[in-house]
């Protein structure tokens, strides 16, 4: 089972920081540490290297309110070898959204 610790940066946008913070804590994927100013910590469980890779990657940058996902450790020592993995790398920007910019 792949684990991630993951800093994500939230907007500054009152609103918008409460909303990803409604939408982040009914993922059960998810367990989310105490906000600091817009820096939340999360801990990101999945099944497999690959929902990983596309949890970290593509869904949570999409969550509205959601700025930036920084990811400061992954272990996969328990994933067995044949759970994908070899995934292809790729260089991930912050989409193209009105409320995304790379944090100060």
């Amino acid at each position: 089972m792949p684990i991630s610790g993951l800093v994500l940066t939230l907007s500054d946008e009152p609103s918008l920081q409460q909303a990803a913070l409604s939408q982040l804590a009914l993922d059960s994927r998810l367990s989310l540490g105490e906000l600091q100013v817009n820096r939340l910590p999360v801990v990101a469980e999945t099944d497999t290297i690959r929902q990983s890779t596309r949890l970290v990657r593509e869904e949570l940058i999409m969550i509205p309110g959601v700025i930036f996902v920084d990811v400061v450790m992954v272990d996969f020592s328990d994933t067995p070898e044949t759970d994908e993995s070899v995934v292809e790398p790729t260089t991930h920007k912050t989409h193209d959204r009105p409320d995304a910019r790379p944090p100060d």
